[in-house]
């Protein structure tokens, strides 16, 4: 029966460990590229190298990309929780449901959001 708990426990290990790793192929076959790019400009192959490179600069940039919007989603999940010491709700759900006064944004008649700052 021990051996069943430790294998669940390893399959839940290895799925947070993937969920929580950065994706890095694009980073390594941008640079791959590049290079394979750069010695077909050594061997005087310049328009297809320069095709190449494209190629691999735009697999760079897809690796900038995606490392932003992993950021800004940890940041989204951060911000969950509300700290008002107004109204006293554990989430900013709540507050953004109940329409709370004290720590929503509001743009008209509409709540846009929540926010964890007293001065606002």
């Amino acid at each position: 029966m021990d051996t069943n708990r430790s294998n669940t426990d390893d399959k839940n290990n290895g799925i947070k460990a993937k969920n929580g790793t950065a994706v890095w192929w694009p980073l390594i076959g941008g640079i791959a590229v590049i290079t394979f790019s750069i010695l077909l400009l050594t061997l005087r192959a310049i328009i297809p190298s320069l095709i190449i490179m494209l190629a691999g600069i735009s697999l760079i940039i897809y690796w900038i990309y995606i490392t932003k919007t992993n950021s800004q989603g940890l940041k989204s999940n951060i911000d969950k929780k509300c700290l008002c010491s107004i109204c006293n709700h554990t989430e900013s759900n709540l507050c953004i449901q109940q329409k709370c006064i004290c720590c929503s944004i509001a743009k008209g008649d509409k709540v846009v959001g929540h926010t964890n700052n007293p001065l606002q």
